[in-house]
């Protein structure tokens, strides 16, 4: 019971974090952790894997620890490709191995979904995702959103997107 009562409570308080006020009730942390799970299990649906960037990509978006937190961040280019700077610090209790770029159907970037698990091995490397002290790789999918998020409770809250 114990191990259930932790990360519900941590998504629980990490739902609104910057988020509109609507999003910020008790339902969102159990959606942003369904979500984070179905978003994983979209790397099994063939052609939803990225295996190049999006052509169009913005300035800022919003990094997300799976359950977790949510942080304005930048998006870049370099030689090995997309560059993803998260702002702010990460708490020190999280440890992310990967990021996954997340890109509604049609080509419009939602934000990068940190996740502490190992990441998947089959899934080509877009880029990096610099958070802190960490330097992750930065996989990708494009979905509709409808598969892993209610409108009601985003996973990528627009609020953390202003600079």
């Amino acid at each position: 019971m114990r191990r259930l009562v932790l990360p519900t409570l941590l998504a629980l308080a990490a739902c609104g974090r910057g988020a509109p006020a609507r999003t910020s009730n008790p339902t969102c942390g159990i959606v942003a952790i369904a979500g984070a799970a179905r978003l994983l299990e979209q790397f099994t649906i063939p052609q939803q894997t990225l295996s190049q960037p999006p052509a169009r990509l913005p300035e800022r978006t919003v990094a997300r620890v799976a359950a977790g937190p949510a942080f304005p961040a930048l998006v870049g280019r370099a030689d090995s490709g997309l560059v993803i700077g998260v702002e702010g610090a990460l708490p020190a209790t999280l440890a992310p191995k990967f990021g996954v770029l997340v890109v509604q159907k049609g080509g419009a970037v939602q934000g990068v979904m940190l996740f502490e698990t190992d990441p998947i091995e089959a899934a080509p490397k877009l880029g990096v995702v610099n958070a802190g002290r960490l330097t992750l790789p930065l996989l990708g999918i494009e979905l509709e959103m409808g598969a892993v998020q209610d409108p009601a409770c985003p996973l990528f809250p627009d609020s953390l997107r202003q600079p």
